[in-house]
């Protein structure tokens, strides 16, 4: 993390100091709530709240000092303050001094969907010979990803990062901070389309994650994604830093099958066809995730076993296909996000699990799809097999088209307005036999579902 005093902070982000410019400071943090003593904070005015109005408190509880965005109303409290014109502004230009200080090799990662996930993976396979950081939780935005990078340690010698956006030059300003040596794409698809308005800007975006790749920099993508490698090529990369990974027989890195069992995922590479890599995770879709942990990890000369004992402790980040059991049931909690690619994705690891089992699926909406939501909802039935199904639930406005579709395909399904509705309905499932999916949008609440089932 950053140890560096408030006259050199003040100085790296040309903001005026107000105070004892010899105070060290050890990281930045925007929660209040969570801000350590070492700690400088970050005050932001959201909808509901403003974030200088803490920080007088803040200072007597001992925090050693803050940020302040130069047009606040509030009056300015006594402590040790870096006034600036835009804190966000300030944030990102600090990390990214921190960040060009460090001798460390950057993992980007974007996608539609799927970027948690393979974050998770790869950092878990690059710490069995490197000392190894990733983005904590989702923090992937314009906010969380300055955050991140602000309170890495220092000997960390590979940074594994996730980058999301949500809207047009986000993308740009992520880039400017992170400046990855290594990215991955790993899934373009319709999300954010309300901002995004066509797959073609989703592409343009989200590729310019390699906008500041250098020469022996490289770009690992999903070979079924859209258009990236043309994207690409516009760009102006090379064939020698372009690398796609999949099922498909023209992938250069290239899964040859894969089963589930259990709680495990067991697939084979081409590069390795005697080798069966096993993921503690569930789904065709994690394998791909898999195959771009193992070409990074050959990239930066680990070895099989060594990528194999990364597998086994890989620790996902919450609420993404996060396997577990209530009472006697299993639990698949996919509920952090869903667009169409990853809820098929997801729907078909279902498919795949043992037939021994009741199927028993609650699918909620799928936010931020603009014009387009009810095609999309509906075109499910077009990619997924429901009939594979024992029951089918469905929550919320947008997914009554998908209701409207199966029942003209005579299956039946069930409809409910919210999450909380659905409760006790499904509490009659908790039993041996029975495995119980979740997805839906974060917006749809359906952790809280979850956490109603568990009490």
């Amino acid at each position: 993390m950053i140890n560096y005093s408030l006259k050199k902070i003040a100085q790296i982000v040309n903001g005026e100091l107000i105070g004892d410019g010899s105070q060290i400071i050890r990281g930045v943090n925007c929660d209040s709530r969570l801000l350590k003593e070492d700690q400088m904070f970050a005050p932001f005015k959201g909808a509901n709240t403003d974030g200088h109005l803490f920080v007088a408190d803040l200072f007597n509880k001992g925090i050693k000092a803050s940020f302040w965005q130069k047009d606040s109303i509030i009056e300015k409290p006594k402590g040790n303050l870096i006034v600036v014109s835009d804190v966000l502004n300030a944030l990102q230009t600090l990390a990214r001094y921190y960040r060009m200080s460090l001798n460390c090799k950057f993992i980007g990662i974007t996608g539609s969907s799927g970027k948690t996930s393979t974050k998770d993976i790869i950092a878990a396979v690059l710490s069995t010979k490197y000392k190894t950081f990733k983005t904590i939780g989702n923090h992937n935005n314009k906010l969380g990803v300055p955050i991140t990078l602000i309170n890495m340690d220092d000997d960390v010698e590979c940074a594994v990062i996730e980058m999301g956006i949500d809207d047009f030059g986000i993308m740009e300003m992520l880039v400017n901070m992170v400046e990855p040596d290594i990215t991955v794409i790993t899934n373009i698809a319709l999300a954010h389309v309300q901002q995004f308005l066509t797959l073609d800007n989703i592409v343009k975006e989200k590729c310019w994650i390699n906008s500041r790749l250098k020469k022996d920099g490289c770009c690992y993508y999903s070979y079924d994604s859209y258009g990236v490698k043309e994207q690409l090529k516009k760009m102006g990369l090379k064939d020698n830093q372009i690398f796609s990974y999949g099922f498909e027989k023209a992938s250069d890195i290239k899964a040859l099958d894969y089963s589930i069992r259990d709680k495990y995922t067991n697939f084979t590479v081409k590069n390795y066809p005697e080798t069966v890599f096993r993921l503690p995770i569930l789904g065709k879709h994690q394998v791909l995730n898999g195959l771009a942990a193992i070409a990074i990890a050959e990239r930066l000369g680990l070895t099989i076993d060594q990528i194999q004992q990364g597998f086994e402790k890989i620790e996902l980040t919450p609420h993404r296909m996060q396997v577990k059991v209530i009472k006697d049931a299993i639990i698949v909690d996919d509920t952090y996000n869903s667009n169409p690619s990853s809820l098929a994705a997801s729907l078909e690891t279902l498919i795949d699990y043992s037939n021994s089992y009741q199927k028993i699926v609650v699918i909620g909406d799928m936010l931020e799809l603009g014009e387009t939501s009810l095609f999309l909802h509906a075109n499910m039935a077009n990619l997924i097999d429901f009939r594979l199904f024992d029951k089918i639930y469905l929550v919320g406005n947008q997914i009554k088209a998908l209701q409207e579709k199966l029942q003209e395909n005579n299956i039946v399904s069930k409809h409910y307005n919210s999450a909380m509705e659905i409760v006790d309905e499904i509490k009659q499932y908790l039993t041996k036999g029975n495995v119980i999916f979740f997805k839906a949008s974060n917006g749809m609440k359906f952790a809280s579902l979850i956490e109603k089932l568990e009490d």
